[in-house]
């Protein structure tokens, strides 16, 4: 099975090199992706014959059928969205995010002339990459015409700092780098011109949307989960109203005179940080990690998880915080905004998306024992197909189960915190429900900037930030609410099954013998399916 997946990895790094860029490999750090017809029909046919191996394989026992289950599906998934969903047809933001991903991958990297030489090669191809992507666009959906065009912005920065970066390697090589500087900064204007005035958009407001029938199939093979969209529309919605409830509840124990919202702006106002937020996210990050020590749910093993201020091309899609991967660069925590917006009032709502209460919660989620606790058990596996396949309903929801588990054990019991807590997976439980009304066209886009507005405490930034998130990443929320649902339910199960035998230690050593696995597989695996 190891040979298969690798087999695959090197497939995928050739087709992709930013990915391999991301995991640390050099050797494809001077490319672009090939999104040409013929390389696409190469890279379909590669990929049918390790699927075929993958599904001839002979399998010895449960371990190799579920990481058997896990790389075929895997494969089906990547297979249909290049045959059918066509991404590189319809959603310009994703060429324009590559080539951030591309230059800030090297960026990360530590200096030397191997890395410098390998960014002026991504330099040098950008012209032909948006070349590419201008004649391969046909009738984008509206609102990832205008994600793309917010991040060409953050990707002119980004070919700023290249320039900047890396001006002594090209000059101690002999190299003649200005005029390859000013080609890229060229071709980001004209692929700019190309979105604006030439290319012509889709104008159905629901174009976006991948519809039912394939919201069912990621479901099934990307997730391994039985439910259909419909069936999760049903428990998204749900499990918003019972969320706010709690939320209602939170807040009354505060003061129960009055609405919600307000009392959480005044915890908001209570909890800003005057000083470093990064400093202050490296206390949070220490103090989660040694409360989940304490209580045996992360140890020695997992090393604390520091923060730095997000890439502007990240906040285009992230307005509070996410998890940068090690790879590259080291593991980190980025934090989105509140740094870099200019106007005052605009930095005190951001640095308020940050007060010590969420800060906190936050920390738990993507530090230890959440998404950081989960990126470095996995790292450390023997089975390949562990260490490298993943689901985000696992990546995601591991993240909100860890902070339901931190919370259950009495972490941050403070009112406050505890409101802060419920209104942060009530935004969770709300963009789920804008997920799967985007994608299920019950909602447009803008229609869903509009919900969360009339149902969340944000602003219209963080809300068009969550949209354009929720559209370029189909299910990517009601996957983390998925994730959460089953990862409970497993421990329930468990719970159940081992009766005094059950340690929350046990439980987590268990769950992250699987890596990043679809929940279900990882049921089959502990033999909980009863």
């Amino acid at each position: 099975m190891n040979d298969l997946c690798r087999s695959f990895l090197d497939l995928w790094h050739h087709f992709d090199p930013v990915s391999a860029t991301h995991a640390g490999l050099a050797e494809h750090d001077g490319r672009w992706a090939p999104w040409d017809e013929a390389a696409l029909r190469e890279y379909q046919a590669a990929l049918r014959a390790i699927a075929g191996a993958t599904e001839d394989l002979d399998v010895e026992d449960l371990a190799d059928e579920i990481d058997r289950t896990a790389l075929l599906d895997h494969l089906r998934v990547q297979l249909f969205r290049l045959e059918h969903e066509r991404p590189q047809v319809r959603n310009p933001a994703l060429w324009v995010e590559h080539a951030c991903l591309g230059l800030h991958g090297l960026l990360l990297r530590p200096g030397g002339d191997s890395v410098g030489s390998a960014a002026l090669a991504r330099l040098a191809g950008l012209p032909g990459f948006f070349s590419a992507a201008r004649e391969t666009l046909v009738e984008p959906p509206l609102i990832l015409v205008e994600t793309a065009l917010a991040q060409l912005d953050a990707l002119a920065i980004l070919v700023e700092e290249c320039g900047r970066r890396f001006a002594g390697a090209w000059i101690a090589t002999g190299e003649n780098a200005a005029e390859t500087v000013a080609e890229a900064e060229a071709a980001v204007d004209r692929l700019r011109l190309a979105l604006r005035s030439e290319i012509a958009p889709n104008p159905d407001p629901a174009a976006a949307a991948i519809g039912e029938e394939e919201m069912d199939r990621r479901l099934h093979h990307e997730h391994a989960s039985r439910h259909s969209a419909a069936e999760l529309w049903r428990h998204a919605n749900s499990f918003a109203v019972d969320t706010e409830r709690e939320v209602t509840a939170a807040a009354a124990a505060i003061d129960p005179g009055r609405p919600w919202r307000d009392v959480y702006e005044s915890v908001r106002d209570e909890g800003i940080i005057a000083g470093d937020l990064l400093a202050a996210w490296d206390v949070e990050a220490d103090r989660a990690l040694a409360f989940a020590r304490e209580y045996g749910l992360s140890d020695d093993g997992i090393p604390p998880l520091a923060a730095q201020e997000a890439p502007a091309f990240r906040e285009v899609l992230e307005p509070v915080a996410e998890y940068l991967s090690p790879g590259a660069g080291a593991a980190a925590a980025l934090l989105s905004a509140p740094v870099r917006v200019d106007d005052e009032p605009a930095a005190d709502w951001y640095r308020g998306e940050h007060d010590r209460f969420r800060l906190g919660w936050l920390a738990v989620r993507l530090g230890a024992p959440g998404r950081h606790q989960l990126t470095v058990r996995r790292a450390g596996l023997d089975r390949m197909v562990r260490r490298e396949i993943d689901a985000s309903s696992t990546l995601l929801g591991w993240g909100l189960y860890a902070e339901a588990r931190m919370a259950g054990l009495g972490y941050q019991p403070d009112p406050a915190a505890q409101l802060a807590q419920r209104v942060l997976l009530l935004r969770d439980a709300q963009l789920a429900v804008a997920d799967l009304g985007i994608h299920s066209k019950q909602l447009t886009p803008a229609e869903a900037i509009a919900y969360l507005l009339a149902r969340l405490p944000i602003d219209q930034r963080s809300a068009a930030a969550d949209v354009r998130r929720l559209t370029s990443r189909p299910l990517l929320a009601c996957a983390a609410m998925l994730g959460r649902r089953e990862l409970l339910r497993l421990e329930a199960d468990a719970r159940r099954r081992w009766g005094g035998a059950f340690e929350p230690s046990r439980f987590f050593r268990d769950v992250l013998a699987y890596g990043a696995l679809p929940v279900p597989l990882i049921r089959w695996g502990l033999d909980l399916d009863a």
